[in-house]
């Protein structure tokens, strides 16, 4: 059971692509009426198409042994941190202020960059810094920043 979970989305990414899917779609259901094979337009829309929902959200949840970071559907974005791996966590304000070897950027108020005693270092947003700030501090990972 999560003490802290948290949902970032992305529905510009959606508005983005929205247009191109419905013309895919449609071009796709116009080469089938006319009786093209649709094969091979299916098997590029497809998975184009799960990439993209799965990137449009990102779940942040902490327990009381890990920082656990997914995106959608868990295809491209799935990261697992023991707390005791973690060095420093830094909060810093705005969603493009920080990079770790893994990023996962979607708009938000602000970047948590995770700096590990070994492994790479994971960035992501949040629009709850001041929360998750204070849910990881409690859990005795040291926080820098994490504004209210």
């Amino acid at each position: 059971m999560p003490i802290y979970s948290e949902t970032v989305m992305s529905w510009k990414m959606l508005l983005i692509m929205l247009p191109a899917f419905i013309s895919m779609a449609l071009g796709i259901g116009a080469s089938y009426l006319t009786g093209e094979d649709v094969t091979p337009l299916l098997v590029i829309f497809l998975p184009v198409m799960v990439i993209v929902l799965d990137m449009m959200q990102l779940r942040i949840e902490i327990d009381e042994e890990k920082l656990k970071i997914r995106s959608a559907l868990g295809l491209l974005g799935r990261k697992t941190i023991r707390l005791d791996e973690i060095k420093l966590v830094r909060i810093s304000k705005g969603w493009m202020s920080c990079s770790g070897m893994i990023h996962y950027t979607y708009p938000g108020k602000a970047c948590v960059l995770v700096e590990r005693t070994r492994g790479w270092s994971v960035s992501f947003t949040t629009n709850r810094p001041g929360e998750l700030a204070k849910t990881l501090r409690t859990l005795g990972v040291p926080v820098v920043g994490g504004f209210p």
